[in-house]
């Protein structure tokens, strides 16, 4: 292509759009599944979107750089995509959610903001340094959280909501006898009344294999109507 951008062909432009966008689902989607599975607030598609994006915007800025250059002027082709590192902290904003103390989605606002950067440079034309830096950040979301449950024995906090039918007050003992039998420590909880039905969100710590035996025992448990992971 020894033609500037502005004398470019339909095909000479699908050529070079073409690739970056291919490479770009790739690696949003490795990315984004990783987080789909955890279910997270963005998963496959807003990482494979996030990661087209980007690469379109910092492809499109060094094309406009080119474009007019046998006029005498030249662009600077990281000005458009500067703003994406700015611009994506609106949508990594977004994931971060504040409840009662506790922060969520930070893991997940900072993917966002790798996934971006993934999507720059396909957009410069690294596609093979971007696709070995989407797996190891998947490597990474998957080896931290084995080393912190199984080395570290971290004491996570966890969320949920329950619709129960609990009229005695049978379920709710049924509920702390499930949260001691897991060893899980109760830290906060509101109860809210909906009809014949009552709403119950609760806050409690503990390790990720005991949350999992405890969310288990709560589908078994009768007069639980519904089990909501928040």
């Amino acid at each position: 292509m020894s033609q500037l951008p502005s004398h470019w062909t339909f095909l000479q432009l699908l050529q070079f759009f073409a690739p970056k966008i291919f490479f770009s689902i790739i690696c949003g989607g490795i990315v984004g599944l990783e987080r789909e599975l955890k279910n997270k607030p963005a998963g496959i598609k807003t990482n494979i979107l996030i990661c087209v994006g980007s690469a379109l915007y910092s492809s499109v800025s060094v094309l406009i750089s080119m474009s007019f250059a046998e006029q005498g002027q030249y662009g600077d082709p990281a000005r458009i995509a500067a703003q994406i590192v700015s611009g994506i902290g609106f949508l990594g904003g977004g994931t971060i959610i504040q409840a009662r103390g506790t922060i969520l989605g930070l893991t997940t606002a900072a993917t966002i903001w790798v996934v971006a950067a993934i999507g720059i440079c396909i957009g410069i034309g690294y596609a093979d340094v971007a696709v070995v830096v989407s797996i190891t950040v998947v490597l990474i979301l998957v080896a931290t959280n084995v080393f912190e449950d199984r080395v570290l024995g971290r004491s996570l906090t966890f969320a949920c909501e329950l619709l129960v039918e609990d009229p005695d007050g049978s379920v709710r003992h049924a509920i702390n006898q499930a949260l001691s039998k897991n060893d899980l420590v109760l830290d906060d909880f509101d109860i809210t009344a909906r009809g014949p039905l009552s709403l119950l969100n609760m806050r409690y710590s503990g390790h990720r294999t005991d949350h999992k035996k405890f969310v288990l025992d709560l589908w078994g448990t009768p007069g639980i109507k519904e089990v909501k992971q928040v």
